[in-house]
């Protein structure tokens, strides 16, 4: 699926935004775009700079909102500069110039950036990049990208609470309590239920200053792209960054540009 947007607002439109009608756009941020520098205050990168015809054109480029999982673990103690990132597409997406990446497709980045928790560094930081994508005949197709969400899997321990709290709900009747106790493990789509806090959908980005917990993990930060090379900003305080393969992405992708 792809949507009509302006380059400098790439990186802070969620997917929802995608199912809006165009009679209410957002103001776009010239600071959020994959290329781009996450303030205005930093000078441009050499590589940040574009003639005046790449520019008009990126101003008419669609971005496609994909959604991916990482295949690879990502973890600050044990990552080093220049190590792969992997993640695959878990739905079809089309990018503005009509390349089709099938559920599947294999993107690849690299670790941009890192720092690991250590007795005199107490907070954690790894600067990612998403910039490949590897077609299933084996093509190679270069994009830019901007990580906007990001969703964990479920811990074990969240999975007990909401085992602890949809244990009172299913003894709570007299005699026929064995049917309500299946309720939980076919929750409706409609109106939120006590259980189905097993999993907590990360938050999107909507700026350039903009920061929002990682889904199941909000101790983990997700930030804007710093570099016209990176795709997304993750920090932890008191801890390292650490996101387990399954993890979900959502993205906004561009191809990449000359």
């Amino acid at each position: 699926m792809t949507k009509a947007l302006s380059l400098v607002s790439l990186a802070v439109m969620s997917v929802a935004l995608g199912a809006q009608t165009t009679t209410s756009p957002q103001t776009p941020d010239p600071s959020m775009t994959p290329g781009t520098t996450q303030t205005g205050s930093q000078a441009p990168a050499a590589s940040d700079t574009q003639s005046p015809a790449a520019k008009a054109r990126a101003a008419q480029i669609e971005a496609a909102s994909v959604n991916a999982e990482l295949t690879k673990n990502l973890d600050a103690k044990h990552a080093h500069v220049g190590d792969q990132l992997e993640a695959k597409t878990t739905s079809e997406a089309k990018l503005a110039d009509g390349t089709t990446l099938p559920r599947g497709t294999k993107l690849t980045g690299n670790v941009i950036d890192v720092t690991a928790k250590s007795k005199q560094v107490k907070d954690s930081r790894i600067v990612i990049a998403l910039n490949r994508a590897v077609l299933k005949d084996g093509k190679q197709v270069g994009i830019q990208s901007a990580v906007t969400s990001i969703t964990a899997p479920a811990s074990p321990a969240e999975a007990a609470v909401v085992s602890a709290s949809s244990g009172p709900a299913g003894s709570a009747g007299s005699g026929g309590s064995s049917a309500p106790s299946t309720a939980p493990s076919s929750p409706s789509m409609g109106t939120p239920m006590a259980s189905d806090t097993q999993s907590t959908q990360g938050a999107m980005l909507k700026g350039a200053g903009d920061q929002v917990p990682v889904g199941n993990k909000p101790s983990i930060m997700l930030s804007a792209p710093n570099t016209p090379e990176s795709s997304g900003i993750l920090e932890a305080k008191g801890q390292n960054v650490s996101l387990q393969s399954g993890t979900k992405l959502t993205l906004n992708v561009i191809p990449a540009q000359a």
